[in-house]
């Protein structure tokens, strides 16, 4: 696997049309064919307070997936409970919001098995936005002095959302 900072610039990630950023949990991280598929617009790259903003939230919600993926049980019986439970924390962390949990738990589905897949597939979402936006940082502000203004993590979900509207925009321009 490469490195983020290995890289070139990817293209910006790319929320799901006509969404909001209440009501996608995942807002930010997109598969890659999907960044691939569309050239890349032009969009400014995230700021400090947005970049450690996302990956605060890309690590919380790794935090959650990995935990239900290390389960004994997962693939082998229903976690759905254990699921709710670990969006419920996400919620109270305020990396989640109670509409986005929704969302986020709306899809996943009944079958043990299928539920594992979900939750691979969802990690994997959240390491390629993870790199992304690190990448994308990473492209816009090489050379120039390090923004050493440490950010505000009670302004955590205003960062995040002025995040996601920054690449919608550029993805509807």
């Amino acid at each position: 696997m490469s490195n983020a900072l290995s890289m070139g610039p990817p293209p910006p990630p790319n929320p799901g049309a006509g969404e909001t950023p209440d009501s996608n949990a995942l807002a930010l991280p997109q598969q890659a064919e999907e960044q691939s598929a569309a050239p890349a617009q032009q969009v400014a790259p995230p700021n400090h307070q947005q970049t450690v903003a996302a990956l605060r939230h890309f690590s919380a919600i790794q935090d959650a997936l990995m935990s239900l993926l290390d389960d004994p049980s997962v693939g082998k019986s229903d976690l759905k409970s254990k699921a709710i439970d670990a969006a419920s924390k996400l919620v109270a962390t305020s990396n989640l919001t109670p509409v986005q949990a929704v969302s986020l738990l709306s899809d996943f589905p009944d079958r043990a098995f299928d539920q594992k897949k979900w939750l691979e597939q969802h990690l994997i979402m959240i390491v390629t936005g993870s790199e992304a936006v690190l990448s994308h940082h990473q492209s816009g502000f090489l050379g120039q002095d390090v923004d050493s203004t440490p950010p505000d993590e009670s302004d955590h979900m205003n960062a995040i959302t002025q995040l996601a509207n920054q690449y919608r925009g550029a993805r509807n321009a």
